[in-house]
């Protein structure tokens, strides 16, 4: 019994955690949200993880170009618009993101900054070459694995993405 009520109060206190840890990263609960696909009201594909609080830890989505924003897993910056370089892999692949880093807004969790980037990176691509780019990014993100978000020699993970037909859905759009 005694056992059972310490690890019932363990619990509480696990679940009681800041959405943000003393580094300016997500805690370690993020795993408990979940993944949608929702459309904008332009009818533009977003791939979204929200945490239990329904707070944006990470989305994808597309319409004028590419949009990427994360919890930014590194030290909060100084300033708004700072340059930043984050990194996504699945344990399989990575691809590394360089973008820019500002004050989390009010609908990611309380206490950490946002990543965010345009184009994969990579706006002036061509076609071709840009095709490739995207294929890896969205294998990337269906490969069935859980993602590592890393900066600064600090990361969190997200659970496998898990949304109904997101990438066709997505892909018929973008």
């Amino acid at each position: 019994m005694l056992a059972r009520l310490l690890g019932l109060v363990l619990a509480l206190s696990w679940l009681g955690l800041s959405a943000a840890t003393a580094a300016g990263g997500p805690s370690k609960d993020i795993l408990r949200g979940a993944w949608t696909l929702e459309m904008d009201r332009y009818d533009r594909p977003w791939l979204t993880f929200n945490d239990v609080n329904h707070k944006t830890v990470f989305r994808f989505g597309c319409g004028t170009h590419y949009e990427l924003d994360a919890v930014y897993p590194g030290q909060a910056p100084k300033q708004d618009h700072t340059e930043a370089t984050i990194t996504i892999g699945n344990g399989k692949t990575q691809m590394d993101f360089a973008g820019f880093t500002y004050a989390a807004p009010e609908n990611f969790p309380p206490d950490t900054s946002w990543f965010n980037q345009a184009d994969l990176g990579h706006p002036d691509l061509g076609e071709d070459v840009w095709g490739e780019l995207e294929t890896q990014f969205l294998d990337l993100l269906s490969s069935g694995q859980p993602l590592t978000v890393s900066a600064e020699g600090k990361s969190y993970v997200l659970p496998p993405v898990k949304a109904s037909r997101w990438r066709a859905r997505f892909q018929k759009v973008c």
